[in-house]
């Protein structure tokens, strides 16, 4: 998908209006390369849901509120990981390897999951909130690819 490049400041809704126009047929420039996936909008949370199929149908959704826009992407439940003090500590170690996202702990649906995200300033540039949905992404895909190896 693309996007032509607008002004900052914007709300879930309206990014979703831009996200899912027809792409502007100017010069590249103009445009920005949204991941390849389903869309959809939860107006009520002004968040937007996305299921990535460039990155194996990953879920990731991306939130706005009055400050900032927090995308996020589960990775995998807590309980499922043999050892996660070991894990805890390794993302802890490797952080700044993920660059432009982090890894935390969220409760989903009463269970603990881990999910990698990044946060933006509410006013961030298009280009910077596409680019943190694509850091965010790989950053769950890595992470994803240690629990496997390691971890399961």
């Amino acid at each position: 998908m693309t996007t032509p490049t607008v002004t900052s400041g914007i709300t879930a809704s309206e990014l979703y209006r831009l996200v899912n126009q027809p792409a502007v047929t100017e010069g590249e420039a103009d445009t920005i390369e949204w991941p390849e996936g389903t869309l959809t909008l939860d107006e009520d949370n002004q968040t937007l849901i996305w299921t990535l199929s460039d990155y194996g149908h990953l879920p990731i959704t991306l939130s706005r509120s009055e400050n900032e826009w927090v995308a996020m992407s589960p990775i995998a439940a807590v309980d499922s990981v043999k050892n996660s003090a070991e894990l805890n500590e390794v993302l802890l170690r490797q952080g700044i390897a993920l660059p432009l996202a982090s890894v935390g702990i969220v409760e989903i649906d009463g269970q603990d999951v881990y999910v990698a995200y990044g946060q933006l300033f509410g006013d961030s540039k298009l280009e910077s909130i596409c680019a943190e949905l694509h850091a965010t992404a790989s950053a769950a895909m890595d992470v994803a690819e240690l629990i496997q190896t390691h971890f399961v």
